[in-house]
């Protein structure tokens, strides 16, 4: 599935610095310093966390707390994640409706502690967030203090993803309960199917005739088994949904992969595409819970009273989709203890066995490393939900799967920006590196050479700005970039910035305008394309940008001037990422009569190139708006990163 992946927005980087409130005490305490794993104070710039695309246990973030000097000690630091019951924090933490909350005491001024802070994921497509870390300080004295700083939530599924396969759901057989007869109960277990599909990289298989599948469904006690057929053709998977009221829950896989094949051919595997799920829990002392409301997750309960039909689906259909000995490469990793598997040794620091039962070691060494989640009943943070973790899929593809490398969970990080425009001396300069992959609550340094002076490297967004003091001539240097997984290896870029001296450049007429747009996505802003920002390239995950998804076909952005200018040039910079946003098949410029917009005229050939601005120039024209107009390739949505305007 195409998906339009969504940078920050700019008003996110512009958020307010921290700011310290006495409370109503005798005197307030200093505030406390909060450092993250690169060394960097992140009390004025805040942190970001991601919420990774499809439904899978996001990273967290690690933080540490340095206590105030100069106070009478103990001193307790109260924190709170505010704005969505989805924020957590690793044991001991509590949630609540509105955010989670934790202490740490601190005995002396030379004490640190530090926290893990994470997001629950958000399901389906959505824009960034941004929410708020509180940190109340209270000394021996009873003196307080107290510090907020942003908490940014990139989100990166801009675009629903759904499996690459088709998926039959067969509830004929639940007759022994009727469970799935409630149609919350049936949306949470086909979502819990369909979460394990949404990462997998498949075709659709050779269809499979009515009644040519066979499978077994247990009664009670796996008592009076049937023999089940399927009763509808499939060409993706088919589930067996049925309940039963003991003794236990699970799923496993028709044990034959027989109809593993596209064209009439065998494909290697095999796959195993008949499945069933079967569904078990005590009525009596157990309630239901069905919802899929983001915000609702922290209401559900693992081990405790409240059994959530979404976590246990998607936990014991992983024994249907991959771990369950009927899956021969599933049954070979058990064998090695996961010894073969270089890519899980790599992610996760070690080999990975599976138990007797095909389950990954609830004990903390096989927790995934950078979630901090795990199939069993303990995790670094509260249990409430079983979800995928990257760790669990990357072990799945033993079963013969294949991933969906294209997904951000599973990017490595590059940097994506490959050259810099010129700056001008005396000049104020600004341009933001871009960068994909990763975990990305990003660092970035220069490593070698040295940026021409007068300009600097934000270490948090990467933006290179300043006024450039330096001499005219070309400056090179390298950046490396860092992102927040400790196992990962740095990536370097070498640039060349070359500063000029001579006579500016024709002034850019657009800046002074207003734009406005046919459409613009609510986590887009139709602003950006005069801010004057110039984009890294085609696909800039950093900036801000125009973009119109869902809209297809034709659309347009307007500049609007308060009044006339002449108008002989303009340059427009296409915002491409190739999932969902894509070039148009046409553009042109118009311009505002009077009375309706018509072509500029004598206009030069309309470029349609990628990572460079598209210039086109027209005999001189008064007017007080200009119009870019463009034309969609008929299946997706376009987007703008910056016009330019300028007269004659």
């Amino acid at each position: 599935m195409k998906r339009a992946v969504i940078p920050l927005s700019a008003t996110l980087a512009a958020v307010a610095a921290s700011t310290l409130v006495a409370a109503p005490a005798a005197h307030a305490a200093p505030a406390v310093q909060v450092v993250d794993m690169f060394g960097r104070t992140v009390n004025d710039y805040g942190v970001k966390l991601v919420d990774w695309q499809g439904y899978i246990a996001n990273p967290y973030v690690e933080l540490t707390v340095r206590p105030p000097q100069g106070v009478p000690y103990p001193v307790t630091v109260d924190l709170k994640a505010e704005g969505t019951s989805r924020l957590m924090m690793d044991l001991p933490s509590r949630l609540t409706a509105t955010g989670a909350t934790k202490t740490l005491t601190f005995a002396s001024a030379s004490d640190q502690k530090t926290f893990k802070l994470a997001i629950h994921s958000k399901r389906g497509p959505g824009a960034d967030e941004q929410y708020t870390l509180r940190l109340t300080t209270r000394a021996a004295d009873n003196s307080s203090s107290q510090q907020t700083m942003p908490i940014r939530v990139q989100q990166d599924e801009k675009t629903a993803i759904e499996p690459s396969i088709p998926i039959t759901f067969d509830y004929r057989y639940d007759t022994v309960t009727g469970y799935f007869s409630d149609p919350a109960f049936r949306t949470a277990a086909e979502e819990a199917v369909k979460d394990w599909f949404r990462f997998f990289d498949m075709q659709p298989f050779d269809t499979v005739a009515a009644g040519a599948e066979t499978d077994h469904l247990p009664g009670n006690d796996w008592q009076n088994e049937i023999t089940v057929t399927n009763n509808t053709a499939y060409n993706g998977m088919y589930v067996f949904f049925r309940g039963i009221q003991s003794p236990y829950s699970t799923g496993y896989p028709s044990a034959n992969g027989k109809y593993h094949t596209r064209n009439g051919q065998q494909v290697p595997g095999p796959i195993h595409r008949s499945t069933a799920m079967i569904f078990e829990y005590d009525e009596a002392n157990k309630k239901l819970f069905t919802s899929l409301a983001d915000e609702d997750w922290y209401k559900t309960d693992i081990q405790g009273s409240v059994l959530d039909v979404y976590g246990l689906v998607m936990h014991e259909y992983g024994h249907a989709v991959a771990y369950h000995s009927d899956w021969a490469g599933m049954n070979k990793y058990v064998s090695t203890g996961g010894a073969d598997d270089q890519e899980v040794i790599d992610y996760q620091g070690r080999a990975v066995p599976l138990d007797g039962s095909y389950h990954i070691p609830g004990d903390q060494p096989y927790w995934d490393r950078i979630s901090g989640q795990n199939g069993g009943w303990t995790h670094v943070f509260p249990t409430r939900r079983w979800m995928p973790t990257k760790l669990s899929l990357l072990i799945a593809e033993n079963a013969g799967w294949k991933l969906n490398r294209d997904l951000t969970p599973f990017l490595k990080p590059a940097i994506v920006t490959t050259s810099l425009p010129q700056a001008t001396a005396g000049q104020a300069y600004q341009q933001t590196l871009a960068a994909k992959g990763g975990v990305p609550f990003y660092d970035w340094r220069v490593t070698g050479g040295a940026l021409p002076a007068g300009l600097t490297l934000d270490r948090f967004t990467g933006t290179i700005g300043g006024t450039p003091t330096a001499a005219a001539g070309t400056y090179s240097f390298t950046v490396e970039l860092r992102d927040y997984d400790k196992t990962s290896t740095p990536v370097t870029r070498t640039f060349q910035l070359t500063v000029g001296g001579g006579t500016p450049a024709p002034g850019n007429l657009a800046r002074s305008a207003t734009a406005s747009a046919s459409y613009t996505s609510s986590w887009e802003s139709v602003a950006a394309v005069n801010d004057g920002v110039e984009p890294p390239s085609s696909d800039d995950t950093v900036n801000p940008r125009w973009g119109c998804w869902p809209q297809t076909g034709q659309q347009w952005v307007d500049l609007t001037w308060p009044s006339a200018q002449t108008l002989s040039k303009a340059e427009v910079y296409f915002f491409d990422d190739d999932q969902g946003i894509d070039m148009p098949a046409s553009w042109k410029l118009q311009y505002w009569n009077g009375s309706a917009y018509v072509d500029v005229p004598g206009a030069g050939a309309y470029t349609l190139n990628k990572d460079q601005y598209n210039s086109v120039a027209f005999t001189p024209t008064g007017t007080t708006r200009l119009r870019v107009l463009l034309t969609g390739n008929g299946s997706s949505s376009v987007g703008l990163l910056e016009v330019k305007a300028y007269g004659s």
